[in-house]
This record gives structure tokens, C-alpha cells and sequence, in this order.
């Protein structure tokens, strides 16, 4: 272990906290780790999930939990700026007084920049997972690319991901292929058992089941919210034969739309169930004895295919991210939607989806996460602190400097 080196590890909402979890265990094993709280995990309708985390790390003796709790509870635009605003002045403070070697984060979501740029303001290194993916639907796109910008390090899923960095002007030596590290939960079948699905959220994972997770699309102007989860759980309707488990959207502008409309069809469905935050050992372990995933999470597109579960991506929200050939793409039409379910149901389809490889795990090895920390490591021990704060805009693709952190040191 490097006892000198500390780095923080950033994590605002459920959805990167579940992928995070192995790329903070191996991290602890090397570095100092504080692991830094914000966004939504302090938030009783998105289940706590601060709890979560003090469960899953409070009696590692190199990782310290560092709580920014100051999100708004509503979604608006007003709530969001405050959310920030907040967040920003808590953490600017913490670091005055707290110096890192560098601060790792993940994905796209708005509530990172309550924290990143107050560590950038305060000259630590950022490292990115998951940059240069593209979902040209929603605001989580420029989120993105923005953090690319002030990011030193990059950690990609893929090739081509890699190769958007590169044409965003980021040097290529900075660029490491890892694949997306969540995936190394499946590898590793980190999942509960049917029977603690059952006794925690009464979701019956013998019955066939249609996994539900659906976002409110922010920039699909022509298409209002309402219109976009209405379309879909009008032929979700078709399915009464299946249970159908809703997940509770993440905190953004219309996410009270879709939770409304969820509640009011559970409340007429009976073989239909909301369950806000399952954690992601569980969540894994239902999209896994799931018969499809229908709506416009990533997790359609990442977790599902390395599981051999069809999806069905609705609307744009994904528009030109990377899907497996198991994945089905449709409009805000309740007859497509229901098509592509149908389709989905059936046994040469379930049997193509088991079959196709998934583009997010090049490797499949299971070692996603401990490549992010391979190439911290090199950076950390073997780099000055300034090489990772001063960049160049590098307008060469060079894929040959790819991996140049994950290369064999002498």
C-alpha cells in the first residue's frame, strides 16, 4: 500500500455508487481512500442510500466516508442551481483543509459538479470513468463532456469511446481501454439470492418478470414527459400475465411526472410493483431472472446484454451510445413498444440475447475495476502531479498511446 498517496472517490447518486463499489475496494487496498458523499444518496424518496454506503464501507480502516449533504429534494431548475450551489461551498471548504493526490469519479450525472469543479478550483488532478460515450437525449451528454474537459485522466469503456476523447483534443496517453467497471459485479455473480429479493421487496423472481427503469427524456422537447412514460406503460398493460417491477427514476426535471404515472398504474395493476431503490446486488439479481428490460437506463444497454437479457431502449434519451444486437430500439408508440416486449418474450429471441457479446466488456475478465486502479497506480507513483493537471489540446487519434498507464513498468 502507497500510505503516502490519498486520492478521494466521488460517488452522488445509486447508479455510479453500485459501479464504483470494486474500483473503491482495490483503491483501498493500495491508497488512502475518502470516499465522498453527495447528490441524492441523503434523500428518503430515493431510499437512503447513505446507508448503504456506511454499510459497505464504514469498517474499512483505509477508507474515511466524507458526507456533502445538501440536495434538494425537488426537481426543478431553482432546486437543481441550489443543489449546487450548496453542495459546492461544502466541499470547497472540506477542501481547504484536505489535500488529495488526485479525485476519481464516474459518469454524467448533474450532481458531480457540486463537487468536481470545487476540486478543480482547488488544483486536484480529476480522473473520468466513463467519458466519451454518447447519449444525445438528455443533459447527461454535455455533463459528460464537460467533465472530460477537466479531467487529466480518462478510463473508457471501449474503442470507440476512446477514439470521441481523442477527437474532444484529449491526449492519447491519458486515454485507458478498460471496459465499464460495474460489469465486474457479473463476473464476479455478486447478486442476492431469490429468497432476500423476495423477503426485502416482494418481487418473485420464479414468475417471468418485465424490468422497468425509465428516465423523463429532458431534451426530447417534442414529446412532453407525460407523453413519453404514458406511451409506455400503455403497452406495458398488454402484459398481464407478467410481473412488471418498476424502478424509481433519478432526481431530475420531470422525474415526479413519471413516478406519478407509475404509482397511478401500480394502484390499477395489480401484477405491477414500484420499488425505488433496490441496491445493486439486488437489482442485479432481478434483471438477471428478468424475461426483458424495457425503458432508457444505461443499465439496458451495459448490464443487461453481459446477462443475456433482451432490452428495449424507448425514445432518444441513448441516442448513439453503443448497444449490444440484443438490444430493440423504439419510438414513443405504445403498438412498437408492445411489438418489440412481444418479440422479445420469445424463445429465439431470449436465446439471441444469451448469445451476443457485449461492446461495454472487451475483456471479459472481471477486471475492469483493478485496470482503473493499475493505471491510478502508475500515474500516481510514477507521474508528477503537474503532468496531470497541465494539459495540451491534441487534435492527433494516436490509439497506439492508448493504454500507455496499463503498459508494464520497467
Amino acid at each position: 500500500m502507497h500510505k503516502n498517496i490519498k486520492i478521494a472517490i466521488l460517488t452522488t447518486a445509486r447508479s455510479d455508487f453500485g459501479l464504483l463499489k470494486r474500483v473503491i475496494r482495490h483503491a483501498a487496498a493500495r491508497f488512502k481512500v475518502d470516499l465522498l458523499v453527495a447528490g441524492s444518496h441523503f434523500l428518503h424518496s430515493r431510499g437512503e442510500t447513505i446507508h448503504e454506503i456506511e454499510r459497505e464501507f464504514s469498517t474499512y480502516p483505509d477508507i474515511k466516508i466524507v458526507p456533502f449533504n445538501a440536495m434538494d429534494e425537488a426537481a426543478t431548475p431553482a432546486a437543481q442551481v441550489n443543489t449546487l450551489a450548496h453542495t459546492q461551498l461544502l466541499a470547497s471548504s472540506w477542501f481547504e483543509s484536505n489535500s488529495y493526490d488526485l479525485m476519481l469519479f464516474l459518469g454524467d450525472r448533474w450532481e458531480l459538479w457540486g463537487v468536481t469543479l470545487a476540486a478543480f478550483m482547488h488544483g486536484i488532478p480529476l480522473a473520468h470513468i466513463s467519458g466519451g460515450e454518447i447519449t444525445e437525449g438528455v443533459i447527461d451528454d454535455c455533463v459528460r463532456h464537460a467533465h472530460t474537459k477537466i479531467s487529466g485522466l480518462h478510463f473508457a469503456a471501449t474503442t470507440d469511446y476512446a477514439r470521441n476523447l481523442s477527437l474532444m483534443g484529449e491526449e492519447d496517453w491519458r486515454i485507458s481501454v478498460v471496459g465499464e467497471c460495474g460489469l465486474d459485479q457479473i463476473h464476479d455473480a455478486e447478486m442476492a439470492s431469490p429468497e432476500e429479493v423476495r423477503a426485502k421487496f416482494g418481487v418473485d423472481l420464479s414468475r417471468d418478470i418485465i424490468l422497468v427503469t425509465f428516465h423523463p427524456s429532458t431534451l426530447e422537447y417534442q414529446t412532453p414527459v407525460s407523453e413519453q412514460i404514458g406511451t409506455l406503460l400503455k403497452a406495458l398493460s398488454a402484459f398481464a400475465k407478467h410481473q412488471i417491477v418498476f424502478t424509481a427514476p433519478g432526481v431530475e426535471q420531470g422525474s415526479e411526472t413519471v413516478l406519478e404515472a407509475i404509482r397511478q398504474y401500480i394502484a390499477q395493476h395489480t401484477n405491477a410493483i414500484l420499488v425505488e431503490h433496490f441496491g445493486s446486488r439486488n437489482y442485479l439479481a432481478v434483471m438477471k431472472k428478468s424475461k426483458v428490460v424495457v425503458g432508457n437506463s444505461s443499465s439496458g444497454l451495459v448490464e443487461a446484454s453481459s446477462l443475456g437479457v433482451p432490452a428495449i431502449n424507448v425514445g432518444q434519451r441513448q441516442k448513439n451510445r453503443l448497444a449490444a444486437d440484443s438490444v430493440q430500439h423504439v419510438s414513443y408508440s405504445d403498438s412498437e413498444i408492445r411489438a418489440a416486449i412481444e418479440r422479445a418474450l420469445t424463445a429465439d429471441y431470449q436465446h439471441h440475447a444469451r448469445t451476443c457479446p457485449n461492446p461495454y466488456d472487451p475483456y471479459r475478465d472481471g477486471q475492469n475495476s483493478m485496470r482503473i486502479v493499475d493505471a491510478l497506480e502508475h500515474a500516481l507513483t510514477d507521474l508528477p502531479r503537474e503532468r496531470l493537471r497541465v494539459k495540451k489540446f491534441d487534435t492527433r487519434v494516436a490509439p497506439a498511446e492508448w493504454n500507455y498507464l496499463l503498459k508494464e513498468r520497467a
